[in-house]
């Protein structure tokens, strides 16, 4: 039987975080959250995540320099920005940069349908 696909997410409200997980929980993803980008790269190389899911902004160190971290540790990491912006000079250009970005609130179904087409 295959494991669930495990995701990483990283977001300063835990209550946006706890949100997250819950309901990709009940869509059957494995979920660790984080609060801090340093706790999240302390974890993510050993952990084997399928997917990443970043708040854009996060005191200390931002959303837009983990996920470039993590696209260095983990090529091919599916990553997702999150942010409640729709207009800032910090979003990474999807087709740039090759990682999707999500509108908070986040529409749960989006989210998921992102998760089913790039986490094999």
């Amino acid at each position: 039987m295959k494991r669930p696909a495990r995701i990483l997410i990283v977001d300063d409200d835990p209550i946006i975080g706890q949100m997250l997980s819950r309901s990709l929980s009940r869509h059957g993803y494995e979920v660790e959250t984080f609060e801090s980008a340093e706790d999240a790269l302390a974890k993510a190389e050993d952990a084997g995540f399928d997917a990443a899911l970043i708040d854009l902004v996060m005191p200390g160190r931002g959303g837009a320099d983990l996920a470039e971290t993590l696209r260095r540790l983990l090529p091919g990491l599916p990553i997702a920005i999150l942010t409640g912006y729709t207009h800032s000079p910090l979003i990474p250009k999807p087709e740039k940069s090759g990682m999707a970005v999500f509108t908070k609130p986040v529409i749960m179904q989006e989210l998921v349908e992102f998760l089913h087409a790039e986490v094999k």
